[in-house]
């Protein structure tokens, strides 16, 4: 078994919304567990991985550069029982397992109660943003106000990715797809969701680089 870790850390604030809202306060709310910490499911990192690797690989067919990307190899393929080579994590924050034990020991004690919730716990991570629509003559349009909680820039994330066996293929697509990955969530085309993606060997906590002959391929 390979193990690596995957790392995102949040360059602008992101909305990798839950398709849900927070009661009548909030429309659009981002996944968090029990505690108020937000994290990204491990099934949305996925979808973004192959969504990513594929854009890679229509850019390397565009420029005829001869670099084959094992997309089904890496990711799965559709239909068929056989499950992905590759394990994906939840992804969290630093420390997490830790924090959340602690927390979970503060949110119990009536002691703490006075100066610690989850919703204190969640803005700590986050904030809100408000926009609405305007309509031709520069006025609001009315019911158009909608309220998102994003998670705050500069927040970093971090999960497992686990291969049964050190396969090239597979690390060269997965190295690839996390350079090309750097948007995440919804509201992009405002700024939100810019990110920088990156893969670790889990066993040194040093960044896998690309290798010299993905660079020659991808330079010469």
């Amino acid at each position: 078994m390979e193990e690596y870790t995957l790392k995102i850390k949040l360059v602008s604030p992101a909305l990798t919304a839950s398709g849900e809202g927070f009661g009548a306060i909030i429309d659009t709310d981002i996944v968090f567990d029990e505690m108020g910490l937000p994290y990204i499911p491990a099934k949305r990192i996925k979808g973004c991985l192959l969504d990513s690797a594929r854009e890679v690989k229509e850019m390397f067919e565009k420029s005829e550069i001869n670099c084959p990307l094992c997309i089904k190899k890496t990711f799965g393929d559709a239909g068929t029982k056989t499950s992905a080579p590759v394990y994906i994590s939840n992804l969290y924050i630093k420390d997490y397992a830790k924090n959340k034990e602690w927390l979970n020991y503060f949110l119990k004690s009536d002691d703490y109660k006075a100066v610690l919730s989850k919703e204190k716990i969640l803005k700590t991570f986050t904030h809100i943003r408000r926009q609405t629509a305007i309509g031709d003559k520069g006025v609001a349009k009315e019911h158009s106000l909608r309220t998102a909680r994003v998670i705050n820039k500069g927040i970093c994330f971090f999960g497992d990715i686990k291969t049964a066996n050190k396969d090239d293929d597979i690390i060269n697509t997965l190295i690839l797809a996390c350079l090309n990955f750097r948007h995440m969530g919804t509201m992009r085309n405002k700024g939100f969701g810019e990110i920088k993606c990156s893969l670790y060997d889990k066993k040194t906590g040093s960044e896998i680089p690309i290798t010299d002959k993905l660079e020659g391929l991808c330079t010469n």
